[in-house]
């Protein structure tokens, strides 16, 4: 029994803690974080019964020599309960991030778009039984080449698909003698489309940004309480082309369910010369007016700004920081985002990687903010390891008011100065109950049940058949290396997990002792 409880300490040892900072005793507090498994670029989304929907980029390294790449899927029951890991999806060879992005229709249908290789794709499955993937709908080609992609669900379970695509300057049908010559002559521009009928057919792509010297980066859709909806992202610099330069931050909307478009409305931050605004994130308040955030392109100013409008972009505050901490160092990553939502009560919480002050030497911790009654209350930190950075929070509201929070680390430790350090990239789940009597309700029935046999048959066969991953306390390995972000995963995922089974094994022989 004494050699037991040394192997117990060791592994109380080699676990971090993980808890929360600067919560008030009286207040509701947010859950520790829930490793989830291995990967990154996770989307997240909740249905009307209250089942919280995550999935990520994974990916599979068998004897092949070869990187699959999976799109990965679990889901969280009301009761608390989550469904094991499993790769519902396989996209392709060859490490190419699985960007991707999750919606579900009053219908009980869970709706799905992603990056396989380098085009998009759309599959959907009963949200109810997501996890099984041969429920899910043969992927449907969506465009040719693009890298960032969004959806979201609206009005009248309309579809809303935003992505970034194309060929630049050559998609414009433009002549390029000298591509080289041209600041952007491979930059992705910025598409929409619209489904009326589940996913079963979508509108031609109508360009909401189309710049010749320009690219289309990190872009948002979302529809807020009036029924307007909004498209938020980067104009200037394209990172997956490696082209073009920071420049502002743009808006669009719609007011009759993504038919027509306004022209992109422009914050340019100041117009500085040395920074220019990047990273937006946006969420329609209570009142109906429109909250955006954003950072500098530099490390001039750190501070992470918010704007408001309510006249739909014809007038807005002038920007302010929000207190209390400052943003990552731009250095860190150029793939980071900001996650913005709004609960029941008209709470605004901002999800953020940042740091108590510009001076801060430690690795970026994960913050937590909200906006009530038009003041910023004081942050509240998350998440923070030595070894670990976190990076793309992303958030729903679940019927009962309960803030769901996802998001990926980096095995990054303070002293690392590379992204191509990295030792592993883990997803986390936290949350924070609500207080509120849940809206929960169940599935509008639909008028053909789905999937039907045929799309469950359609599946295409993969060349390696992928085992079902185990439940969420002990995940496989994912591959994650990008060709195109040149990051590297070392090889201590691998490490770990022959750890974790040694020392298994000497528990259960101790036991027999």
């Amino acid at each position: 029994m004494k050699r037991i409880g040394i192997v117990i300490l060791i592994l109380l040892g080699v676990i971090p803690p993980l808890t929360a900072q600067g919560q008030q005793p009286s207040e509701t507090t947010w859950s520790s974080p829930l490793f989830l498994g291995t990967g990154w670029w996770q989307s997240v989304t909740i249905d009307q019964e209250g089942r919280l929907h995550v999935a990520w980029y994974g990916g599979l390294e068998l004897d092949d020599g070869l990187s699959h790449d999976i799109l990965a899927y679990t889901n969280r029951a009301p009761d608390g309960t989550w469904t094991p890991l499993n790769d519902v999806i396989y996209t392709g060879d060859g490490g190419y991030t699985v960007r991707n992005a999750l919606a579900v229709t009053s219908d009980g249908i869970l709706h799905t778009v992603f990056r396989a290789v380098t085009k998009h794709q759309y599959s959907r499955a009963p949200a109810r039984a997501a996890d099984q993937a041969g429920l899910w709908q043969a992927p449907l080609d969506l465009n040719d080449g693009g890298y960032y992609i969004d959806l979201t669900v609206g009005e009248g379970d309309v579809l809303h698909l935003l992505y970034s695509g194309g060929l630049g300057a050559i998609s414009r049908g433009q002549t390029i003698n000298y591509a080289e010559l041209s600041p952007c002559a491979f930059c992705n521009d910025m598409f929409y489309r619209r489904s009326d009928d589940g996913g079963r057919s979508w509108s031609a792509p109508y360009p909401l940004s189309f710049e010749a010297e320009t690219g289309s980066d990190r872009m948002d859709i979302f529809e807020g309480q009036t029924g307007n909806l909004y498209a938020v992202w980067d104009e200037g610099y394209d990172w997956y082309a490696g082209r073009g330069a920071a420049l502002d931050v743009r808006v669009a909307y719609s007011l009759d369910s993504g038919l027509t478009w306004s022209e992109p409305i422009i914050l340019d931050g100041g117009g500085f010369a040395d920074r220019k605004p990047i990273q937006i994130a946006g969420v329609e308040l209570m009142d109906g007016s429109l909250m955006v955030v954003w950072r500098y392109s530099t490390d001039f100013d750190r501070n992470i700004y918010y704007q408001i409008t309510g006249d739909l972009g014809e007038t807005w505050t002038q920007p302010q920081p929000i207190p209390g901490f400052v943003t990552r160092s731009i250095l860190d990553t150029p793939l980071d985002d900001y996650e913005l939502v709004i609960d029941r009560l008209g709470n605004v919480s901002l999800f953020a990687t940042g740091q108590p002050n510009a001076q801060a030497r430690l690795n970026a911790a994960l913050y937590h903010v909200q906006y009530r009654n038009g003041n910023w209350l004081a942050p509240q930190r998350l998440f923070y390891l030595r070894e670990e950075r976190p990076e793309w929070p992303k958030a729903a509201v679940g019927p009962d008011n309960t803030l769901h929070l996802t998001f990926f680390t980096r095995g990054l430790r303070e002293d690392a100065r590379s992204l191509s350090e990295d030792t592993g990239f883990r997803m986390y789940y936290m949350n924070l109950p609500g207080r509120l009597p849940s809206t929960a309700q169940a599935f509008r029935p639909t008028e053909t049940p789905r999937p039907t046999p045929t799309i469950v048959q359609d599946l295409p066969p993969t060349t390696t058949p992928f085992p079902t991953e185990q439940p969420i306390t002990e995940i496989v390995q994912l591959t994650t290396t990008d060709n195109y972000a040149s990051q590297i995963v070392l090889g201590g995922l691998f490490a770990a997990g022959l750890l974790c089974a040694i020392i298994l094994a000497a528990v259960r022989f101790i036991g027999r002792k």
